[in-house]
């Protein structure tokens, strides 16, 4: 018995260590005197689905950032889906030095010429676009020091998908704009339309292939 309360003592000093070592480490992976990039939106940034297993856009960021990336991207996201994953978003990482990468808008511009093949109207891309600059403003709200770069949409070289060329070269005009303003606060636009441009940069026609996938990280990394 007289050693039982030095190994209580033992004991808490312990787990006093552990947990101590455990939430440095965590706060070391998102530690603001690094770089760190952050994926938000959807399949162009996180592609898993429809590659092999370590080929994903997210996956080799991750790895060739050492673990400085953070992947909210879900696939098939529409606008309104980003706002959950904005939620998600670490809150000691608010920082200069802190990079967004958002890619969204191509599910609702998808979702919206399937549901009208015969009369596809640009005009749908106003209010589209308005909830669009709404959620841009919401990631400057939860991350007001961080740098935001906007992807555009690519042209699927595709008879399937050759009826959205238009509707794309609006949606890209309207970010491009939008970016170019200045108190609009956007870093840079990340033009993948010219990146991604040969057949085997796609898979199933649409989704971004390894190959367009390892283009997407290359441009990523040798410009931000």
């Amino acid at each position: 018995m007289q050693y039982f309360y030095l190994y209580i003592v033992i004991l808490l000093c312990f787990i006093v260590a552990v947990s101590y070592w455990t939430t440095y480490n965590t706060i070391e992976a998102f530690n603001p005197n690094n770089d760190l990039f952050i994926l938000l939106g959807d399949s162009i940034l996180q592609n898993g689905l429809w590659v092999s297993e370590g080929k994903a856009i997210d996956f080799i960021l991750h790895e060739k950032t050492k673990g400085k990336t953070i992947s909210l991207a879900v696939d098939g996201s529409k606008i309104v889906d980003v706002y959950s994953q904005i939620n998600d978003i670490p809150n000691n990482i608010d920082n200069k030095i802190t990079t967004v990468f958002l890619s969204v808008g191509g599910n609702d511009i998808l979702e919206y010429v399937e549901n009208s093949p015969n009369d596809i109207n640009e005009n749908i891309l106003i209010p589209m676009f308005s909830a669009y600059k709404k959620l841009v403003n919401s990631i400057k709200a939860r991350l007001p020091n961080a740098n935001i770069v906007l992807l555009d949409l690519y042209y699927l070289d595709n008879l399937k998908y050759k009826k959205y060329h238009n509707i794309i070269e609006k949606w890209n005009e309207f970010i491009y704009n939008y970016a170019t303003n200045k108190q609009n606060g956007i870093e840079a636009v990340l033009k993948i339309s010219n990146i991604l441009t040969k057949p085997e940069d796609f898979t199933f026609g649409i989704e971004p292939s390894s190959a367009g996938g390892l283009k997407i990280v290359n441009e990523i990394m040798s410009t931000y």
